[in-house]
């Protein structure tokens, strides 16, 4: 795992007092093949710091979180990748978080991801996150209102789809990304295979964007119908993926998407278990009963294992052109029994 900016100088900040250029803050995730890990901590110190007591007051918890952020830590390749091997780094999923939650709060199922094959690259957007850590020390805090509008949650949605265009563009320009991933060196990626997932506010974004991005290959949407935006009329041509808590509100603008679309939902999940809390508490030995109400009761590491094939599915089907499979088609209920479709179409 890297962690660095992307500047976008064409963008400002509209929150700065001056003129400042549009920072992303981005975590890469690349595939490799390591001799041995390192433990790195799951979050740097003042995001951690914020998290506890800004998730307390979102979801009236009385118990203080901030250990559960300070303490937890990370498997990772070492830094100077010793004893590691990359692998295929060509197929690209770009990852947008929950509206102001940091992308650092998807950092093991991001990770999971990778092990797959995929580079997965995790997008702080600013003026949205509740707080962006920079390298060089300075944090900027986004101190929003905790029920926004329907008119802030649209205001939100179309900066992340430019901030996934700007990186698609940089992907290939080999000066950034050796910038960002020094040990890579001046190399561009390809950008033939890139495709974008996300949770919540994410979720919607990694649709619209798949509606005006071109590039973008497929899209999937971590338990979020599109309710306060529409498509375009000409719709969606990508392959898009639902995957939701049970009961969920069927996803507005479904008739829109016009490749293949696949809505499943997952037992015993609510809108939080699709972050890494779960995992988390039950890493810091912590009885989440009492949250089950917010978190859901599904095992942690089974949730995983459940988004990582569907994600891995359902991208390598987009980008080989041809959607499909058994997982996909409802046709190894044994393997997910927590699984099931709603309803699916076009392939």
């Amino acid at each position: 795992m890297t962690n660095g900016p992307l500047i976008d100088y064409s963008r400002n900040d509209i929150n700065a007092s001056t003129p400042t250029p549009r920072a992303l803050m981005l975590s890469v995730f690349q595939p490799a093949k390591c001799a041995s890990t390192v433990y790195v901590p799951y979050m740097p110190n003042k995001t951690a710091e914020h998290q506890g007591p800004y998730l307390q007051s979102q979801f009236d918890i009385s118990e203080n979180l901030s250990p559960l952020f300070q303490q937890a830590r990370l498997p990772v390749c070492p830094e100077d990748f010793g004893g590691c091997s990359t692998v295929d780094e060509g197929r690209i999923l770009l990852f947008s978080p929950g509206v102001f939650a940091p992308r650092l709060f998807y950092s093991v199922v991001a990770s999971a991801i990778a092990s797959e094959g995929f580079t997965v690259i995790s997008i702080d957007h600013p003026e949205d996150a509740n707080i962006i850590e920079y390298p060089d020390g300075h944090t900027v805090y986004h101190n929003a209102t905790p029920n926004p509008t329907r008119e802030e949650l649209i205001s939100y949605i179309y900066p992340r789809v430019a901030d996934v265009s700007f990186i698609i563009d940089q992907l290939s320009n080999a000066t950034a990304m050796a910038e960002l991933l020094p040990h890579r060196g001046a190399r561009p990626f390809p950008t033939d295979r890139v495709a974008m997932l996300g949770h919540s506010m994410g979720g919607i974004a990694a649709v619209v964007a798949a509606s005006q991005e071109p590039r973008l290959r497929g899209a999937i949407n971590w338990d979020q119908g599109l309710l306060f935006v529409d498509l375009p009329p000409s719709g969606v041509s990508q392959p898009v993926m639902y995957v939701t808590q049970p009961n969920a509100t069927d996803p507005t603008g479904w008739e829109r998407l016009n490749g293949p679309k696949l809505w499943v939902e997952v037992a015993n999940t609510t809108h939080m278990s699709y972050t890494d809390a779960l995992v988390l508490l039950q890493g810091a030995g912590q009885n989440t009963t009492a949250l089950a109400d917010m978190l859901g009761t599904i095992e942690p590491a089974e949730l995983v294992k459940i988004l990582v094939a569907y994600t891995a599915e359902w991208m390598n089907g987009a980008f080989a052109g041809e959607v499909g499979g058994s997982l996909l088609q409802g046709g190894e209920p044994d393997r997910f029994p927590e699984v099931s479709v709603v309803k699916k179409s076009n392939y």
